[in-house]
């Protein structure tokens, strides 16, 4: 009888041919759905020798290796350790509103023989409770002296967008904590009562509604601002909503479609569905270059509409390459090397503009077609050779599918110095409303859209520029917007809030 061990081993080979032998077959069955489809489908494409991609990837190795720096090398030191920030360096900038002086109980029973020399002094962090309070509104009535014919005067009521109890700093403080910090308003009445402020949620709903239309001449504002600009990023997610004639206990799903440009403010639009008039809709007049990921309506807008060019997302193109590199190592870590070498530059062209003024558009576009240029031919000469041969449905074909498919459109950042390599600024815009969903789940009417993409245009505005929220929208909120003209809405924007007063 065999030893343990021979046997283990044994079945060990045989699983490992067993494996390799279901491999094979599932890649035969794949070749042979191929070959079908060129038989009964469409032609054969060009012929490319596979060799080709040894020697790009020997070429390229060679390439860096004459372009690092030639340094002399020196024995390794570990780094220093990185210095500790003081408590006062991070909490200095809290206001002190009480201090406690602790004296010694030798000191405290006989103060007469002892004199102070010096002091030992810390601090600790303390929170205040939420607290409300009434600000009381007096509108004093004046009566003509010695004539009391003439009506009483009296000065008009402030302008305020909801009659009842409700300030400007508590309509800013609801909105920010359900927009900003994701607390649902049923959540924030809870929180409320067990301050001594008991307000129902009817109530609150209703106050984030007169909010919204308060601010609304900003939001139209913003549209107007970025879309009269050369230049927007625009992304969507998808957002589930009630609608009573659908049914109470089921959802739908709407899209939130977001604009924007970089460094710039943000706008949303709330639509019910996603379909391509919809989605483009508030494009439909603009003329410019347009950033965003292929989905089929903004392609369909650059082929009808006239003057509008579209330029595609690096990022999109590289997750393909990145989620597969694993099953893929070395055509992926080719592609994905090459492709860093691209953000290589967009890094350099950053740094240059955060240097100060004076790198304009025109440098950043003779910046990438000096360094850019011949690493993006290089990168489509490469997908082109690991794409042959490959069937349609492997994964690593699909990536380079969509890069190669939608290569015109990967290309327009090179021609232009203000277009971005990426669609990341308006993607990372849109980012805080996918946590909110997670909170608050759906949204309660369809109608009930509309407000939250006036309330995130103007606070994930604040939130990417630095601009302290709740200050920012409480000021709007004690200001009438619908008397305003242009001129003097643009200077109520965040972005112009931004330049004209502090930040965070």
């Amino acid at each position: 009888m065999p030893p343990v061990e021979e046997v283990l081993a044994e079945n060990a080979q045989l699983k490992a041919k067993l494996s390799a032998k279901d491999e094979l077959v599932s890649e035969l069955k794949a070749q042979i759905d191929w070959l079908r489809r060129q038989v009964f489908g469409g032609g054969k494409s060009e012929k490319v020798d596979p060799r080709q991609i040894d020697f790009l990837e020997s070429e390229l190795e060679k390439a860096e290796r004459q372009a690092e720096p030639q340094t002399e090398k020196i024995a390794y030191e570990r780094d220093k350790p990185r210095k500790r920030r003081a408590r006062e360096d991070i909490y200095g900038n809290l206001p002190v509103d009480e201090e406690v002086f602790i004296d010694p109980e030798e000191v405290l029973a006989d103060p007469d023989a002892y004199e102070q020399c010096s002091e030992v002094e810390t601090f600790e962090v303390k929170v205040s409770p939420p607290r409300f309070t009434r600000r009381r509104i007096v509108r004093r009535k004046y009566r003509k002296a010695g004539d009391r014919s003439q009506a009483p005067v009296v000065a008009p009521a402030p302008a305020r967008p909801v009659e009842g109890v409700a300030s400007a700093e508590l309509l800013s403080h609801i909105c920010v904590s359900k927009y900003l910090d994701h607390l649902p308003l049923y959540r924030q009445r809870a929180i409320y009562k067990r301050y001594g402020f008991a307000v129902e949620r009817q109530n609150l709903v209703r106050w984030v509604e007169k909010a919204a239309q308060w601010v609304k001449p900003i939001y139209d504002h913003i549209k107007i601002e970025l879309l009269e600009g050369d230049y927007v990023q625009v992304d969507e997610t998808p957002v589930k909503y009630q609608d009573p004639d659908y049914g109470e206990r089921k959802t739908r799903t709407g899209q939130l479609c977001g604009m924007t440009r970089p460094r710039g403010n943000v706008w949303y639009k709330w639509i019910l569905g996603r379909s391509h008039a919809s989605v483009s809709s508030h494009l439909a007049k603009f003329k410019g270059v347009l950033q965003a990921d292929m989905y089929e309506a903004y392609p369909k807008l650059a082929k009808d509409g006239k003057g509008v060019e579209l330029a595609a997302c690096w990022a999109h193109a590289r997750r393909k390459f990145h989620e597969i590199k694993d099953r893929n190592p070395r055509e992926c870590n080719l592609a994905l090397k090459l492709i860093g070498r691209l953000y290589a530059v967009e890094k350099r062209i950053r740094e240059m503009r955060a240097d100060g003024e004076g790198f304009s558009d025109d440098d950043a576009k003779a910046c990438r077609q000096e360094n850019a240029l011949n690493t993006h031919a290089r990168l489509k000469r490469v997908l082109t050779i690991v794409r042959h041969g490959r069937l349609p449905r492997q994964e690593l074909a699909k990536a380079c599918d969509y890069a190669l498919n939608h290569w015109k459109y990967l290309s327009t950042y090179l021609e232009h110095g203000r277009v971005e390599i990426d669609n990341n600024g308006m993607e990372n815009a849109i980012r805080p409303t996918a946590i909110g969903k997670k909170n608050w789940m759906f949204v309660g009417h369809p109608e009930a859209g509309e407000r939250s993409a006036i309330l995130y245009s103007l606070l994930i505005s604040c939130q990417r520029l630095g601009v302290h929220p709740q200050d920012y929208l409480t000021e709007l909120l004690k200001t009438d917007l619908s008397k305003l003209t242009k001129d003097e809405l643009s200077k109520l924007t965040p972005a112009a809030w931004d330049k004209s007063r502090g930040t965070i």
